[in-house]
């Protein structure tokens, strides 16, 4: 089965009213807030929505959303591919009044007239990335800290007959 891009301006509550189930994918052209944190994608991403009502009669958005991102290792500084498989359950609200009134298990989705599922998928990624971003092995290995005696610099011999900088305060201690 083949899936297309995310669609954009959709009316959740109808969506939730019908118990919809929608899958598709987004680039890396589609996130512009992944890109400004200077995050990329190997790949797409993929993700799916299931729309419902729960039993207060609350539109319910259950997001899955799998990607690869692309990132700077903080230990190494080198590029590295993070697998990101993340997913929650939000309960759409118009205002920050209905959003502190919900229950524990549900997080706030702020909506409007309509939403667009890139930007609800976006936020998903972003609330997953790790603060430091590191490669799971030892990235920093003994070859990186010690390069091999070919790739060091040529060590300097002291040279023969030449005063230390000390020297003077050697007459000054007499």
């Amino acid at each position: 089965m083949k899936i297309g891009p995310l669609p954009k301006d959709l009316d959740l509550r109808g969506l939730a009213a019908r118990g919809v189930v929608i899958k598709g994918t987004a680039s890396v052209h589609a996130l512009p807030r992944l890109r400004e944190a200077g995050i990329g994608l190997n790949g797409e991403a993929v993700a799916e929505f299931h729309f419902s009502r729960d039993e207060e009669a609350r539109y319910i958005l259950e997001t899955c959303v799998e990607a690869t991102l692309t990132m700077t290792c903080q230990r190494c500084l080198q590029e590295m591919d993070l697998p990101l498989m993340t997913g929650s359950r939000m309960a759409c609200v118009w205002n920050d009044a209905d959003a502190v009134a919900l229950p524990g298990g549900l997080e706030p989705l702020l909506v409007g007239e309509t939403a667009d599922l890139n930007e609800i998928a976006e936020e998903e990624m972003l609330l997953a990335v790790p603060v430091s971003a590191t490669h799971e092995e030892d990235c920093l290995t003994e070859q990186r800290l010690y390069p091999p005696a070919s790739e060091r610099a040529p060590e300097v011999a002291p040279e023969q007959g030449v005063k230390s900088p000390f020297a003077v305060l050697e007459k000054l201690r007499t």
